[in-house]
């Protein structure tokens, strides 16, 4: 199994980038960002390491 490294919570991503989740829900669902997993047991979103580079990225060119 691929080790997935840290986990950022949807808390996490408003407060780094400054982005409010229903904007991040509205861009998810239009596939403007990658898509988040989910939490086995309490079903709540996350995004890898790499899912969070690549918001940065899609972030800074808005």
């Amino acid at each position: 199994m691929k080790k997935i490294g840290k986990k950022y919570y949807i808390r996490e991503i408003e407060n780094h980038l400054g982005v409010e989740r229903r904007t991040l829900f509205y861009w998810e669902k239009t596939g403007k960002i990658p898509k988040a997993k989910r939490e086995l047991m309490s079903n709540y979103r996350y995004w890898t390491e790499e899912d969070f580079e690549k918001l940065k990225k899609i972030i800074a060119g808005r």
